[in-house]
């Protein structure tokens, strides 16, 4: 969890919002999770697997083996070697893998499955309860836990740790484990805190507690304990009233009684000074880097001393700022992988301004323009030097950073640190599992270990870029088509089209159309294949680089869809117009657009 210092979209369209705030109602409790049927896998009823001719990386190291030969059997690698050296079972699932390139299933070490990842999801940061019921939000994240499940899955993400939430968060550690779909889930229960956060606590259930005595916090760990905890979690929050040091002496006191029961520790400590106490009175786990200044040597031996894992989480603080700023900060894997309801609602700032109160707009307005977390890369780099043990983290849920696809975006800032792609390549495989505490069964390839893999067309360690290229998952033994995971409605495909569309990227947006789709209306030449929408889409997006669509009202009909939408941003001064698009959506594409603009 970090903030340092919709369906969404037919729920809160602009129009409707503003209107019925006066008529929203409390939910009702919120029901029991239940896992869903077996879906997508496709060597069911195998009792072996064969991945055959790929380059595997393979071992602590990921020594590449060419041509190689991985056989699983049930959920365990039994056999890898050159393809000559093994012999594959009749009635095996073959895959095909020639050319391509096989990977141990990556872990995300840090995420929060009680938040969404939408600009809704922290009212501590920004306070649109107005414009979406807290209560609301809530019940989305649990209705649509499956779905948040399969896109790790099909991120390639095989593994994750949510380092701290709700004691629901232990409901959704037992989904995981009854949901074939699904990553393997390790969990916190609620965040010990040298802070207030009661405003994210509706149901007497807070993912925050803060914490004032030793007894206080020994308690909460008890309870915790009771429901077989994976970690503790401290957030240990610094301000002018309330000082690093103030926190201390409870932090360590309960540290120290976590331990003392078999609980591994992991501690929120973005300052360098809280960082180096957080080290200093026993953390096991740091879960962000440091962000304020750069590290020293006497920190780099702190943390070796200790055997700390540092968990770098370099996208989370910036992408507060680039939402806020209207701007979210977004890849072409989050437009195609994350829940397109939740990106939708990171373009709407412009949009929802006017509910804040003075206060939270001037807070907003006063924002610094993002920019690239230059002291936490310095000190991802420096630590990784001096051979700490690290472990590739997002803190997925966060405004503006989405669940699965951030890991990816994570990834790109950590080269862009100057690691190399193997080497972030280790921490979201090898550290991972270092963190899980599970190095023994997950985190590489090798005879023995659990069949968590990722197939690849193109080849990481060349350039990172290519962990979007993802062709097969295999969790657990579980063979998955990257393409026919994720089962999005009529509605969510649209959705997807208008965030490609207000995040000006043609390709993701074309991508959204069948290849004979046909789009008419507008004014607009007819457009009548895939091609010819990407083009016509590529030259609109660079002629008018501040275009916007604004969905004013929805309403779906099977495979038909029909907005209300506002137009503005061009760049010839041209007013902004109103229009109703109708959708038709046929497997999972879109067929036909008709444009009618209203006068």
């Amino acid at each position: 969890m970090c903030f340092l210092h919709a369906p969404f979209q037919d729920a809160i369209t602009r129009g409707e919002a503003l209107t019925r705030i006066a008529a929203l109602s409390a939910i009702p409790v919120m029901p029991s999770l239940s896992p869903t049927p077996r879906a997508h896998e496709i060597n069911e009823n195998h009792e072996f697997t064969a991945i055959l001719g790929s380059t595997a990386f393979i071992g602590p190291d990921l020594e590449p083996l060419p041509n190689a030969t991985i056989l699983v059997r049930g959920n365990t690698i039994e056999h890898l070697g050159p393809a000559h050296s093994i012999s594959i079972p009749d009635g095996a699932y073959n895959i095909d893998a020639r050319g391509k390139y096989t990977i141990a299933g990556l872990i995300d070490s840090h995420v929060h499955f009680f938040q969404s990842g939408g600009l809704y999801t922290r009212p501590d940061a920004i306070d649109l309860r107005s414009v979406r019921p807290y209560t609301d939000e809530l019940q989305w994240i649990r209705n649509n836990l499956h779905d948040t499940f399969a896109r790790y899955v099909r991120a390639g993400i095989t593994s994750v740790v949510d380092v701290g939430g709700p004691f629901w968060n232990y409901d959704v550690r037992t989904l995981a484990r009854q949901t074939v779909v699904a990553p393997r889930v390790m969990a916190a229960g609620p965040l010990i805190s040298s802070v207030d956060r009661s405003i994210l606590d509706p149901y007497n259930d807070p993912p925050i507690v803060k914490i004032d005595t030793a007894e206080a916090a020994r308690a909460l760990i008890d309870r915790e304990l009771a429901a077989h905890t994976d970690f503790v979690k401290f957030w240990w929050i610094v301000s002018p009233s309330h000082p690093a040091a103030a926190f201390q002496p409870v932090a360590k006191a309960a540290i120290d009684y976590a331990h003392q029961h078999g609980a591994r520790v992991i501690i929120h400590a973005t300052e360098l000074e809280t960082a180096r106490l957080a080290v200093d009175s026993g953390t096991d786990i740091l879960a962000h880097s440091v962000f304020d200044t750069d590290v020293d040597d006497g920190f780099i031996e702190l943390l070796r001393s200790r055997n700390v894992i540092y968990c770098p989480t370099l996208i989370v603080v910036g992408n507060y700022g680039y939402t806020f700023h209207g701007t979210p900060n977004l890849t072409n894997v989050d437009l195609r992988i994350a829940n397109p309801d939740v990106i939708g609602t990171l373009f709407n700032m412009q949009d929802v301004e006017e509910v804040l109160d003075p206060a939270g707009l001037a807070y907003i307005r006063a924002l610094r323009a993002p920019e690239p977390p230059h002291a936490a890369m310095r000190n991802l780099k420096r630590v990784h030097d001096a051979g700490i043990r690290i472990a590739a983290g997002t803190d997925a849920g966060n405004i503006g950073t989405q669940h699965a696809s951030s890991l990816y975006d994570e990834m790109l800032q950590m080269v862009a640190s100057g690691l190399s792609p193997k080497d972030v390549l280790r921490t979201a495989t090898v550290g991972g599992a270092q963190m899980m505490g599970r190095l023994h069964d997950l985190g590489t390839i090798e005879n023995g270990k659990l069949a968590d893999l990722v197939v690849l067309d193109e080849n990481p360690i060349d350039d990172i870029r290519a962990m979007a290229s993802m062709n097969r998952i295999i969790k657990d033994g579980h063979v998955f088509d990257a393409t026919a995971i994720l089962n999005e409605s009529a509605e969510q495909v649209v959705q997807r089209q208008i965030n490609a569309y207000n995040y000006h990227d043609a390709g993701v947006f074309a991508e959204t159309y069948a290849v004979d789709a046909v789009v008419t209306g507008a004014g607009t030449p007819t457009l009548k294949t895939q091609s010819e929408i990407n083009r016509f889409y590529s030259e609109l997006f660079t002629k008018n680089p501040r275009l916007h669509a604004e969905t004013l009202k929805r309403n779906s009909s099977g495979d038909t869809i029909i907005d209300r939408e506002r137009v503005s941003g061009f760049s010839d001064g041209r007013d902004s117009f109103e229009a109703t698009v109708t959708y038709r959506v046929r497997n999972g594409a879109i067929t036909n657009v008709a444009i009618s603009v209203l006068s």
